[in-house]
């Protein structure tokens, strides 16, 4: 740029945009400027007493370069159109690089655009898009874009992996210890396997299911037998999202990255250091909202040959947000008896099956009567007996040695926050305990809302708020919602009466 008489003769840059863009094109302006460029631009140069369209003519014919701002409505333009073409036909071969383009909003780059090189902004945190910005301008002005720093070896994987031998853990590993009786769940573990495996270099995959189903024990199970795929596997306990930030601290102390006792630094750094792992596995456990598990996501892919997988397990809706959900049911007939056999080698199979059927397959309680025959030695058939008579009782015997709940316990922490949240919810969940444990129909309680308690009464008078009672049940885990209706499993049942600290009933199918 040079003056004469007092007046600019040109400037270094002149900044195309549309009036709905103006905030981006002075963001860009002023970044300019303070690294000493000198920039045409209409919110600041087309003052009172201007002919805006002589500065439209100046700026694409006395400055050096014109940066469009592209968005939707800078492509319809009519004055946008004409002062990038005008940029574009003074230099249509673009060895002055006079045009430069930066996006800002999703849009296509028509005709004669789709061949200028630029760059996108949208979507980036600030300091990114000031560093894309920056590297845009000083590349279009040397002419070349060689990196400050030596480019990667290209043969091979991107990142070299440390030989380990079979069987051993990666370096960088606090997964709980494996439970040696895990039995079955084949289906579901190659499921997330070829899941992970089929997605893009950065995957999340959820697990959601009834408390009690094995969640958290499948995603033990999953870690062990793919160590030999990942050189960081690092397990978050998140049901009390105030303790990530120091999970995640542990995790950069071991990745050898200094800590920062800023959230947001942290989870920087840590993501940062995690795109030079080779291959890493995050398992958050029992996470209860989105919102508390994105901010520790990475936001960006991994570079190529890096896999970056993320597990998290679940009782609750809405994780679909983030990637694949696999709902997890209970184990299979033949499943239950292997899983039980584990603890109590003699079970027979009859029996087995009959003690599997009154427990509803659902593995916490399995694993419960299996820890409760081999502690005290009691005959298969008297359990039986037990379980058919006194099963309230029994729901608080025995113990799995991974985890301190029982059946009587397990959902008692979903039943109050639901408590809390939706008391309709609750008392839906209260008839249908008296119920049989099959899809109960939703009609039964919006036909008959006047012989129902308040406020279930009044929710099932309205269709949207008795949605909202049922989508409050299921979002838990605590209920099934089926073509049929709405399916408890009949511990829940039982757990659900023995609250109101009443006998339960015998449970019968032909309950109803």
């Amino acid at each position: 740029m040079t003056e004469g008489d007092g007046e600019l003769t040109g400037w270094d840059f002149f900044i195309s945009y549309t009036q709905s863009d103006r905030a981006w094109a002075e963001w860009i302006a002023w970044l300019l400027e303070e690294d000493g460029h000198h920039v045409l631009v209409q919110a600041w140069d087309f003052v009172p007493g201007t002919h805006w369209v002589q500065g439209m003519q100046d700026g694409t014919t006395r400055a050096a370069r014109t940066i469009a701002v592209l968005s939707p409505d800078y492509l319809t333009s009519v004055y946008g159109g004409a002062e990038w073409q005008a940029a574009w036909a003074a230099d249509p071969a673009g060895r002055d690089r006079k045009l430069l383009t930066v996006r800002v909003k999703e849009c296509e780059r028509p005709g004669l655009l789709a061949n200028v090189v630029g760059i996108d902004i949208l979507g980036l945190p600030e300091a990114k898009a000031r560093a894309r910005l920056r590297a845009m301008v000083m590349r279009a002005m040397a002419g070349r874009a060689k990196p400050t720093s030596p480019p990667a070896f290209p043969g091979g994987r991107a990142i070299p992996r440390e030989t380990r031998f079979p069987g051993a853990l990666p370096t960088v590993w606090n997964v709980p210890a494996r439970n040696p009786h895990f039995t079955g769940r084949d289906r579901d573990l190659k499921a997330l396997a070829e899941g992970l495996a089929a997605g893009s270099p950065l995957t999340v995959h959820s697990i959601r299911g009834l408390g009690g189903v094995g969640k958290t024990q499948l995603a033990v199970e999953y870690a062990y037998r793919q160590t030999a795929h990942y050189d960081v596997v690092w397990w978050v306990a998140a049901e009390e999202p105030t303790a990530i930030p120091d999970q995640f601290a542990r995790l950069a102390q071991r990745l050898e990255v200094e800590t920062d006792p800023d959230p947001e630094t942290l989870r920087v750094a840590v993501h940062e250091a995690l795109r030079e792992v080779p291959g890493w596995l995050l398992i958050f456990d029992n996470a209860d909202q989105v919102e508390q598990v994105r901010p520790w996501l990475p936001a960006v892919p991994m570079p190529p040959g890096v896999p970056g997988h993320v597990l998290v397990t679940t009782r609750r809706s809405g994780f679909s947000a983030l990637g694949r959900v696999h709902d997890l049911d209970v184990v299979e007939p033949g499943e239950a008896v292997d899983l039980m056999r584990a603890r109590v080698p003699t079970l027979p199979d009859e029996v087995a099956l009959q003690i599997a059927t009154e427990l509803g397959r659902l593995p916490l309680a399995l694993e419960q009567a299996a820890a409760y025959l081999d502690q005290t030695g009691m005959s298969p058939t008297e359990y039986l007996h037990l379980l058919r008579t006194r099963a309230p009782e029994l729901y608080s015997r025995g113990r799995s040695v991974h985890r301190q709940e029982t059946v009587a316990t397990v959902w008692e922490l979903s039943l109050e926050r639901l408590t809390a949240d939706s008391p309709s919810s609750v008392q839906l969940l209260d008839v249908c305990a008296y119920l049989a444990p099959e899809p109960i129909p939703l009609d039964m309680f919006t036909g008959h809302h006047q012989r129902l308690p308040e406020p279930l009464a009044s929710a099932a008078r309205d269709p949207l708020r008795f949605n909202d009672a049922v989508a409050a049940v299921v979002d838990y885990s605590l209920a099934k919602r089926t073509e049929s209706g709405l399916q408890l499993h009949r511990l829940v049942q039982a757990a659900l009466r023995r609250r109101h600290g009443r006998q339960a009933p015998d449970i019968d199918e032909s309950t109803g």
